[in-house]
């Protein structure tokens, strides 16, 4: 029986393989005129599990009935865009958080401009003014937004502060640091930590909190303000927030922010700050409802921008199917595509054009997400976005990790500012 539209958009399945697609897929196809391109199209995504693959099985429902001849292929788990490009064997397209991740390959000459494309879709209409940098380079764009996911958010267990007496959602540095204190007495985490992302998310944290956003733009763009008191400042709350994290007392560094998460869902920690990808597992796999089990607001100081990863598809030079991968970015840019992506994962479109009804497909957390998405200027992410390149991510990853161990804010300041 073919699954839906509605219940893709609301995620009610429970989606595992990319072959209810392709029932789905003959559904649609039989329906729809034969039309376009056909045969393959080899697609770079990591989404394969949870939300996200749930969100990818509705975009390719509504995909089939503009494309009923083309066969979506997901490439190789683990596959690496930017080596098969150098290797002059690029996907027909691949997922980039845009920002300088994007400049790269577009300064190496690998991917193809795609203004042809945002013109005559009327895209540049269709979205923020400040997302529009992020998907090219000067007046090039380069890349199709399929979606956003926002990061500067502060989850928080409703049952662990209930039981502590604290804020459920404190907006001040000072107000966080007095409900970790409370929970902390209770005997469980404050604060729930994971891998380097989670390190690097609770120091652009305080750093945006300290700076605002365009002090905070460009100390990684130039390098200016690094010495400033109000990095002094940032850097001190930064040990502060540390001393009531799961690391406080040098015990082991969950793997990732979803074992954080699990911190947080399991009532062993009060707050954790991440992006939005942790409603999903607060929801799905921990089967927490909004508002009674987990709580969010904007990360302490930060509620003037929505500091957010953009999802975006680039198309490669050389790509073997190029009309098909004109036809998927077509796709990914439309209302239709976003709605179901961003439906089914529990996301926000990039578009800021949508029908008041679209609201009534999401949840509660994307709602409000929604609503913030259509007013606040957006802000690229150290963390989760393309803010720096890999290189530079790697060595404020290390700094970070020395950090812990050896809680030095004026070496993390020096290592930061090179």
């Amino acid at each position: 029986m073919p699954i839906s539209r509605r219940s893709l958009l609301l995620g009610g399945g429970a989606l595992a393989t990319l072959g209810v697609v392709s029932r789905c897929g003959r559904a649609t196809a039989a329906r729809a005129e034969a039309a376009g391109p056909a045969g393959l199209l080899e697609v770079c995504t990591p989404w394969s599990t949870g939300p996200e693959a749930n969100g990818l099985l509705a975009l390719l429902a509504d995909f089939k009935g503009r494309a009923p001849n083309v066969t979506f292929v997901p490439a190789p788990a683990g596959a690496d865009p930017a080596a098969r490009m150098a290797a002059g064997n690029p996907p027909d397209c691949f997922l980039t958080r845009g920002g300088a991740e994007l400049s790269a390959y577009a300064a190496a000459g690998r991917l193809e401009p795609l203004d042809a494309l945002y013109d005559r879709e009327g895209w540049a209409e269709r979205l923020p003014d400040g997302l529009l940098p992020r998907l090219g380079v000067g007046p090039v764009r380069y890349a199709v937004p399929v979606g956003v996911r926002r990061t500067n958010l502060l989850w928080s267990s409703s049952a662990v502060v209930a039981g502590a007496d604290a804020d459920p959602t404190p907006r001040t540095l000072p107000a966080l640091l007095d409900a970790l204190r409370k929970v902390a007495a209770t005997g469980c985490h404050g604060l729930a930590l994971g891998g380097p992302e989670c390190l690097e998310q609770l120091l652009e944290t305080v750093l945006l909190d300290a700076l605002g956003p365009e002090a905070w733009t460009a100390l990684w763009q130039d390098g200016r303000g690094w010495s400033t008191p109000r990095v002094a400042t940032a850097l001190r709350w930064l040990d502060e927030l540390l001393g009531y994290s799961n690391l406080a007392y040098g015990g082991p560094t969950p793997g990732t922010w979803a074992d954080a998460t699990r911190l947080l869902g399991s009532g062993q920690a009060g707050y954790q700050l991440t992006g939005d990808w942790a409603e999903g597992m607060l929801r799905e796999v921990l089967g927490l409802r909004a508002f009674s089990g987990y709580r969010w607001v904007a990360a302490p100081g930060t509620d003037r921008v929505y500091q957010c990863r953009v999802d975006a598809f680039a198309l490669p030079r050389g790509a073997r199917h190029r009309d098909a991968a004109l036809v998927w970015l077509a796709e990914c840019g439309s209302s239709d595509g976003q709605l179901a992506l961003n439906g089914a994962r529990g996301a926000v479109p990039a578009r800021i054009d949508l029908p008041a009804t679209a609201r009534t497909l999401f949840g509660p957390y994307p709602r409000w997400s929604l609503e913030e998405w259509g007013v606040l200027p957006p802000l690229d992410s150290l963390a989760h976005g393309g803010l720096v390149g890999p290189s530079r991510r790697a060595g404020i990853d290390a700094a970070l990790a020395e950090y812990v161990e050896q809680r030095d804010p004026d070496r993390l300041r020096m290592a930061l500012s090179g």
